[in-house]
């Protein structure tokens, strides 16, 4: 009984601990943190210190926040599950928001003329997005491996080192979203899918 009773708590301890690494990855590799991150390394690489400044104020203030406000509110009213909005139908709401928020930012980054790669990486974010949301209608893709993917070729288009590594902690990504229940790997494979064709068309555009 005393070593069975050792046995049941190892196990129980082994699947804590995979389940508090898989959250530790998983928020390493979220698109709320990866994302603006790169928008501000993007920018600051080609852009002078004022113009990067007034651009991530635009992008950070007019996506990222907003969405993050609403997103909290949400799951608070009971509205969505999680912060991940991991329920399908629910996702597709949350899509709807943050696609059109999305669409204003590279609507307004398009008319005032920014840098080309900058309104290629946007455009194409947005375009991902609406696909997703398409796809969203059938099967729940991940959005953590397919903005994780897509910002992987766009780190590689500027330092190929960079993009790489990025782009090998993608498996890793992956297991994450298995182990916490958040998908399976169809979602999985389909969200690598969306990011990579994204991805590579912004390097075809660019």
């Amino acid at each position: 009984m005393v070593t069975f009773a050792r046995s049941s708590n190892s196990f129980i301890n082994g699947i804590h601990l995979k389940t508090t690494i898989a959250k530790l990855i998983s928020t390493l590799g979220h698109p709320f943190l990866t994302v603006p991150i790169f928008v501000v390394f993007l920018l600051f690489s080609i852009e002078s210190a004022r113009q990067a400044t007034y651009l991530s104020l635009l992008i950070i203030g007019g996506i990222f926040v907003p969405i993050g406000i609403a997103t909290l509110r949400g799951v608070r009213k009971g509205t969505y599950t999680n912060l991940d909005v991991s329920d399908q139908t629910q996702r597709q709401k949350w899509f709807i928001t943050t696609t059109l928020l999305l669409f204003v930012v590279t609507l307004i980054i398009w008319l005032t003329h920014q840098e080309r790669t900058l309104r290629l990486a946007v455009m194409c974010a947005l375009i991902l997005l609406i696909t997703a949301q398409v796809v969203n209608t059938r099967v729940k893709a991940s959005m953590h491996l397919a903005f994780h993917v897509f910002l992987g070729f766009l780190i590689f288009h500027f330092n190929g080192i960079a993009g790489s590594a990025f782009l090998l902690f993608a498996p890793l990504l992956a297991w994450s979203r298995i182990q916490l229940k958040r998908h399976v790997w169809k979602e999985i494979v389909v969200g690598v899918i969306l990011g990579a064709i994204l991805g590579a068309t912004f390097w075809l555009l660019n």
